[in-house]
């Protein structure tokens, strides 16, 4: 993997339409300058992010206003791109730093698809949950990905089954009956057991595939996505604290929310999901590198 040259693209448009892309060097070999700041997590809300780019255009502002704009933005080394997040802008502003233009854009990811999907559905005496995923999965325009444990015995829905709703709604209504989770990342719908990977296909983290630094132990609230650091061991008070590890290595876009990877370190070797991850990037200086909170998987 090259780990230099680093390089970003910003494409910005309504969902569909031709857009801008932003960040190849101009004429004089010098790119906009991007900035980016990424949160995903395991949770059923949307993931959030901001990018910062400078000296805009008055087209690509233009298009920033227009409703439900969409921003998808590519990160890597060299000519080897990784789309690190694709949002809907849900605020821009530009003001001015010395002699250039400085535009933040927030943004949400999947926000359009949760927003203003809906149902009005009726099953038969007999049907399976999984029946009813695949086609929310369908109605919202997603792929679906389905972990290995999750739906190996979908629950049967005896008398039938109507649902008349929002996709959020519905979903929690489903997992809830199958006892499983769900989440969308990077544009799929995942439904997983508590704790479980996505996948089993296994990524390795160690110094020398871009492991920063010795991993820190976290306490991590199980379900909230979020951790508190600092220390080595659970509240014995709380059921559902858990044990983690913070971890820091170079952007890696492979290495998603709810993958499986081996950390090999001298603090920590073993399996373990990626429970959260923020990116950081920054075409001109400064973080190249993803920050992941990871839990120990058991039993795999």
């Amino acid at each position: 993997m090259r780990l230099f040259d680093r390089q970003v693209r910003v494409a910005i448009g309504e969902g569909g339409g031709p857009g801008y892309e932003i960040g190849a060097s101009a004429a004089n070999g010098i790119p906009v300058h991007v900035k980016f700041s990424f949160e995903k997590a395991d949770v059923e809300s949307p993931n959030t992010g901001k990018v910062t780019i400078w000296n805009l255009n008055k087209e690509h502002l233009a298009e920033l206003e227009k409703q439900d704009c969409v921003v998808v933005v590519r990160a890597g080394y060299g000519g080897n791109l990784t789309e690190a997040f694709s949002g809907t802008v849900t605020h821009a502003s530009t003001t001015k730093e010395g002699a250039d233009r400085m535009t933040e854009i927030e943004l949400a990811s999947n926000m359009v698809e949760l927003r203003d999907t809906s149902f009005a559905m009726s099953y038969a005496d007999g049907t399976r949950t999984d029946v009813i995923y695949q086609e929310a999965a369908a109605r919202l325009g997603l792929p679906l990905s389905i972990a290995p444990k999750a739906l190996t015995d979908p629950t049967l829905l005896s008398g039938g089954y109507s649902f008349v709703g929002g996709a959020k709604n519905l979903l929690n209504r489903l997992t809830r009956m199958d006892g499983i989770n769900w989440t969308i990342q990077d544009g799929v719908l995942q439904l997983l057991k508590a704790n479980e990977p996505i996948s089993m296909n296994c990524y390795e983290l160690n110094a020398g595939s871009g492991l920063i630094g010795i991993p820190k132990r976290v306490n991590i609230s199980a379900g909230s996505g979020s951790s508190k650091g600092g220390s080595e061991t659970a509240d014995s008070g709380s059921e559902s604290a858990q044990l983690g590890w913070e971890v820091t290595y170079l952007m890696n876009l492979a290495i998603g929310v709810n993958s499986y990877i081996h950390i090999s370190s001298e603090a920590v070797n073993g399996y373990f999901r990626v429970q959260k991850i923020s990116i950081e990037g920054d075409n001109y200086e400064g973080d190249f590198l993803c920050n992941a909170t990871v839990l120990e998987v058991t039993g795999a």
